[in-house]
């Protein structure tokens, strides 16, 4: 089939045939609503075939078109909200092209319902029409939850159809192996496949997600069927043993045990806490990571470093829990704020500085922006730079899985920006401390001789580019800085240790580094005014 159709399903009221006429148009296909191809071949209404022929005739027809419509291609068809509930109708349908489900809160659907003043909803004729979606939508959720989730929520029809048009032209999913000790598992990176994370990872047992309420909302009924959503508050400053043990309480009282798996969905903070919940929760279960961000995508999921933050600094507590899967759908990058993807994009970069590719060359030439800031997402060049990304780093671990060698380039910028980020109280995000930390790590770097000034400039211009800071906040005293470092796990018998750079590709890691230049460093790189 040269152009598969693309089929829309979902609730009444979420957009599909909204949605489905302006992709119809940016693909060049045909659009087909089928409701209102019933209602034109059989010149009645819906509500006159229900009344006059009964419901069973209506399913027939749905039936009949759905198989009819299966043996064509390149359209783009808008469903009725229970046609595709149908499993006949799902898999003849589902064989021509792809399925994406419109999903929208209830009390959008409402408000949707009642603007559309020239729509009969009989469904919805009730005393209290909000309990009666409610009612459906739970009645729904297991049919609906076979397909790919898309929301509309809160989304001008225009941006949801953006969206997935950028999934459509997404490249076929990307698998990479990574071999860890006694495992060997795969880093899965598609578009528009979290409904299909319980397949991909090969989950059996009772299922647990844990993640924030940004992206509950978003993402977790997009997951499939699960037994329990552990939600817990979004920020840094939650990554804790209070949180975990909160963690912990929920997954006893719903009475998840040993024989399940948990999903990690989120930014890195949820990667490592959930990561570090499944580590030790009945002495280990099996984790499934499923970032949701540039962050976690590139660097946080990757090596199966997990734990949490104490007063004293990051990570102090922690362990090494290798994931049974790390499953990556870059379309949940389209949710992301402009400065949490420009914050991702720090350790892209720093990736491209410490591996031998030509990852910083693409980051320059500015390819990726296109899915960052264009109204039509290019969900291609997003893949492409999430997995040459991810290569870089699970080459590395893969060679010293425990942080004893070699893995300890990944450092690069962290040891100046774990001291930002604690400075300030968790109110500077990761990425952009570790942007201020790779122009620290090169600026010193320069200072000790080890490379010239000119490539601190063309770092600095990557990282600008991607929207990020180069120069530390005048608030922040580098006496204090300096003293922040003194509580950094990467010390070696009681001497920091830094990785700094020679050149592109060429990574040094010593503790020979005098005091004095450290804070000449961070003196020059301090905003003053």
């Amino acid at each position: 089939m040269t152009r598969p159709n693309i089929i829309l399903t979902g609730f009444m009221a979420t957009g599909k045939t909204t949605v489905g006429k302006l992709l119809s148009k940016q693909l060049g296909y045909e659009f087909v609503d089928t409701d209102e191809l019933i209602e034109a071949r059989t010149g009645q209404t819906i509500a006159e075939i229900f009344r006059e022929k009964g419901e069973p005739a209506f399913r027939k027809m749905e039936s009949d078109l759905a198989r009819e419509l299966a043996d064509k291609d390149g359209l783009v068809i808008s469903t009725g909200g229970r046609l595709m509930l149908d499993a006949d109708n799902a898999e003849a349908l589902g064989k021509s092209g792809r399925v994406f489900c419109l999903v929208a809160t209830p009390e959008e659907i409402l408000e949707r319902v009642e603007r559309d003043t020239g729509v009969r909803r009989p469904l919805l004729e009730v005393p209290n029409p909000i309990e009666r979606v409610v009612e459906l939508l739970q009645q729904r959720e297991k049919g609906y939850g076979r397909f790919s989730q898309m929301v509309t929520s809160d989304k001008i029809p225009e941006i949801v159809c953006q969206n997935l048009f950028g999934i459509i032209q997404a490249k076929p999913d990307l698998r990479l192996p990574i071999k860890a000790p006694v495992t060997r598992y795969e880093f899965i990176v598609g578009g528009g496949i979290l409904p299909f994370i319980i397949q991909l990872a090969g989950i059996k047992g009772p299922v647990a997600i844990i993640t924030d309420s940004h992206v509950e909302p978003l993402y977790a009924k997009s997951c499939g069927s699960v037994d329990v959503v552990v939600t817990v508050p979004p920020g840094g400053r939650y990554k804790t043993l209070e949180t975990v043990q909160f963690i912990f309480d929920k997954l006893l009282e719903s009475d998840f045990d040993r024989s399940g798996a948990i999903i990690a969905l989120g930014g890195s903070v949820i990667s490592e806490m959930a990561g570090f919940v499944a580590a030790t929760y009945m002495r280990g279960v099996d984790c499934i990571q499923c970032p949701t961000s540039l962050l976690a995508m590139v660097d946080t999921s990757i090596g199966g470093k997990v734990g949490v933050d104490l007063p004293q600094g990051k990570n102090l507590v922690g362990s090494f829990k290798q994931p049974k899967a790390i499953i990556a759908d870059v379309a949940t990058l389209q949710s992301l704020p402009p400065r949490e993807f420009a914050s991702g994009m720090a350790e892209v970069i720093k990736h491209s500085l410490i591996a031998d590719t030509d990852l910083l060359n693409k980051i320059e030439a500015g390819h990726w922006q296109r899915g960052l800031n264009d109204l039509q997402p290019s969900l291609s060049d997003l893949q492409a730079l999430v997995a040459q990304a991810i290569q870089v780093k699970t080459h590395i671990v893969q060679e010293d899985p425990f942080d004893q060698g070699r893995r300890r380039m990944l450092n690069l910028g962290h040891t100046f920006g774990h001291a930002i980020e604690q400075v300030s109280g968790n109110t500077i995000r990761h990425g952009e401390a570790v942007s201020m930390g790779l122009v620290a790590a090169v600026n010193l770097s320069a200072r000790m001789g080890y490379c010239s000034p000119v490539l601190q400039e063309r770092i600095e211009s990557a990282l600008v580019q991607a929207g990020l800071p180069i120069r530390i906040p005048m608030d922040m005293i580098p006496a204090r800085l300096f003293g922040a470092m003194s509580s950094d796990k990467k010390k070696t018998a009681g001497r920091l240790r830094f990785v700094l750079l020679r050149d592109i590709g060429d990574v040094l890691i010593t503790d020979a580094v005098p005091q004095p230049a450290v804070v000449a460093t961070l003196e020059e790189l301090t905003l003053t005014e």
